[in-house]
């Protein structure tokens, strides 16, 4: 990580007109599931409504593959968001949603939309 940024991972539910639960889905992966202090470059985990659950949220630089299963019931994204904002700060857009093309994020790369009970894969080179 560079000049203290933070790479934040998250999911974006790919469907119009749902409704947020009001917390930011970008931090999910750094509230939810109890990775703690785990390191790791190969990451696995699951998206679904709201959550993000994943195996390590700490990784060194290099080359970090995501193997992600959508356990919901509906198609989601999962990007990897370069940031400043603090964990839980990153604000919200339209809807009380997160905005991928909000300022101060920049998206690294993703796992496009997906289908459900699938799993995505994607290795991106993290500073």
């Amino acid at each position: 990580m560079k000049n203290g940024r933070r790479v934040m991972v998250g999911v974006v539910v790919a469907v119009t007109g749902l409704v947020s639960c009001g917390s930011d889905p970008a931090d999910a992966p750094l509230m939810n599931g109890d990775s703690g202090s785990v390191t790791s470059n190969k990451i696995t985990g699951s998206v679904e409504e709201w959550k993000v659950n994943v195996s390590a949220k700490k990784a060194r630089a290099g080359d970090v593959s995501f193997t992600i299963e959508n356990a919901g019931t509906i198609p989601h994204e999962f990007l990897v968001v370069k940031t400043d904002y603090k964990v839980g700060k990153i604000p919200l857009g339209a809807n009380n949603r997160f905005d991928e093309e909000g300022e101060g994020l920049s998206v690294i790369d993703e796992i496009p939309e997906w289908a459900p009970k699938t799993t995505g894969t994607l290795t991106v080179k993290l500073e």
